[in-house]
């Protein structure tokens, strides 16, 4: 796992952008980074550093799927309780 923030040369702050969505990067894995909401993967080196300064405040992340938000187009497995799982009944 690589860092979504970093300080560049001139000692500023800087964050990860999506190239594909150009929503702020939650998790750089390797090989690949994928953007939770287009579905697609790229090359770690493709990411785009931006200043935190310049990113406006209301830029989410590229991970609304990965938390749960939609059922047909979850990412992990077990995002959702199964309809016979589900207490009360």
């Amino acid at each position: 796992m690589f860092n979504t923030k970093k300080k560049n040369e001139n000692g500023e702050v800087v964050v990860a952008v999506c190239p594909l969505c150009n929503l702020l990067v939650e998790f750089i894995g390797g090989p690949m980074v994928r953007c939770y909401v287009t579905g697609d993967t790229y090359e770690p080196e493709r990411i785009i550093w931006v200043l935190e300064s310049k990113v406006p405040k209301e830029t989410g992340y590229d991970v609304e799927n990965m938390r749960g938000n939609n059922k047909e187009q979850d990412f992990l497995p077990n995002a959702h309780v199964a309809e016979d799982e589900k207490e009360g009944r």
